[in-house]
């Protein structure tokens, strides 16, 4: 129980230096911790072998057998630290392909030493193949492949590993070699073609998903703010009648300075009439200013800044630019609880949104009628904003399309369809939801839930 927890620690460890080395490609970095293992055992566990047949006793050979036999196992050893070193330094198939060709000449080496007879169950040549295939390619295989067996004819040929009693019959196995390996080869060749073919469909995907992703936000982007131009639209001629009256009483206010003029000027009393003509002109201004800064920040092309706010004082805020829409032939209603309802979203969103729906019913009722806008805490932790009105409504077929981007039931021209989608996508990234409930001939409902914060 003690010593496992330390084991786990180490093997995190170990595995995460195995990971941590500089290489793009994806599969040669998902193969380098297995072939980092692979050599570093072979490294290990070559020399360690050959020791311990030496200490016991087990090798016979002498003179330059045991030179060529002591030499190739140093030789598979420093090719397999020496390509762990280049693969710890991104250099993987460099270092792979050093090692195989390192492996392929002791392969020679010991064959014209000992003959086939003692290399032919010899795990290398599998080695080779697999390591071939999976790290450098089709081409590094079918050469490794060619090369077998003209090592194992070597090694059958050569007179110093030739069975005086099997003569005549040395290169009898050659050709169920050559075939056995031939088959390995395109098994090999065939599995890993496929493994890095739906690789490549797989990182394809997921660039063509980056893509559709980003594409997605720049339509987003563009569908807010084509939305916002249409609203600013429906709002030019409301908002001129309203600057017109705040320039009237600028100009009502402003008469007053007939009163420096006159014969009967009493300080006193015109003084103080004065001033609250004054007061009146920097009243009128402020509100003309306030109804150029939201025209401003709804033709401005921003992102979403989500913020917390009261949901109800925003109506509120919002109210007078509702009434300025229907020009008097609607009735605007608005109710919203005293206590504040506070939400997590871009206000200008919120306010763009309500605005969308006024303008969308105010053309369901070119006769008049009555536009309302309920606000409630629904007390477990939704804040339910619905808009009414008693247009024309919708049918079942329009509503189960009213989402949708640039679906509008409106003229040519008059519309493009974007208010409702970015309505719903607002809702849905401030983590709430928007319906629509609808009769043709009696009205419109428009259910907003947006999360209530603390």
């Amino acid at each position: 129980m003690f010593l496992a927890s330390p084991l786990i620690t180490w093997t995190r460890r170990v595995g995460a230096w195995l990971r941590r080395v500089p290489i793009t490609d994806p599969v040669d970095r998902r193969n380098a911790p297995a072939l980092q293992v692979l050599l570093l055992f072979l490294g290990i566990e070559v020399p360690l072998n050959k020791g311990y047949h030496l200490l016991a006793g087990h090798v016979s050979m002498t003179g330059w057998r045991l030179a060529v036999d002591l030499g190739t196992d140093v030789a598979i050893a420093g090719a397999s630290f020496f390509a762990v070193w280049m693969i710890r330094r991104g250099r993987l198939r460099q270092g792979i392909a050093t090692f195989l060709a390192v492996l392929m000449s002791c392969a020679v080496a010991a064959n014209l030493a000992f003959g086939y007879q003692l290399q032919a169950f010899d795990p290398y040549p599998m080695v080779m193949l697999t390591v071939a295939a999976l790290v450098i390619g089709r081409r590094a295989l079918w050469l490794v492949y060619a090369c077998i067996p003209m090592v194992f004819a070597l090694g059958m040929a050569s007179p110093w590993g030739f069975d005086p009693e099997r003569s005549g019959r040395a290169f009898q196995n050659l050709p169920s070699l050559a075939f056995s390996y031939l088959m390995i080869a395109i098994v090999l060749d065939r599995t890993v073609a496929a493994l890095r073919e739906t690789l490549w469909k797989a990182q394809r995907s997921a660039q063509q998903l980056r893509e559709q992703m980003v594409e997605r936000e720049r339509m987003r982007e563009r569908m807010l703010h084509m939305q916002k131009i249409e609203s600013v639209g429906h709002l030019a001629s409301g908002v001129s009648h309203d600057f017109n009256n705040v320039l009237g009483a600028i100009v009502g206010y402003t008469a007053e300075r007939h009163r420096l003029d006159e014969f009967d000027f009493d300080p006193e009393p015109d003084a103080r009439r004065m001033g609250e003509a004054l007061e009146g002109i920097e009243l009128a201004a402020q509100r003309g200013i306030a109804l150029s800064r939201k025209l401003l920040s709804f033709s401005r092309r921003e992102l979403a800044v989500p913020a917390r706010f009261d949901a109800a004082q925003s109506l509120k805020d919002l109210l007078p630019m509702l009434r300025q829409m229907f020009d008097g032939h609607a009735d605007v209603v608005l109710d919203v609880p005293d206590t504040p309802v506070p939400v997590c979203l871009d206000r200008s969103q919120l306010d763009l949104v309500m605005l969308n729906f006024a303008a969308n019913a105010r053309d369901a009722m070119p006769g008049g009628g009555r536009f309302g806008i309920t606000l409630r805490d629904s007390g477990d932790g939704w804040a339910r904003i619905v808009v009414a009105d008693t247009g024309k409504g919708m049918s079942a077929e329009v509503m189960r399309q009213a989402f949708e981007p640039f679906f509008t039931t409106k003229p040519a021209g008059e519309g493009t369809g974007l208010g409702l989608a970015v309505a719903r996508e607002m809702a849905q990234e401030a983590g709430g939801s928007l319906t629509v409930d609808s009769t043709p001939g009696s009205g419109t409902r428009f259910t907003l839930r947006l999360p209530r914060v603390a």
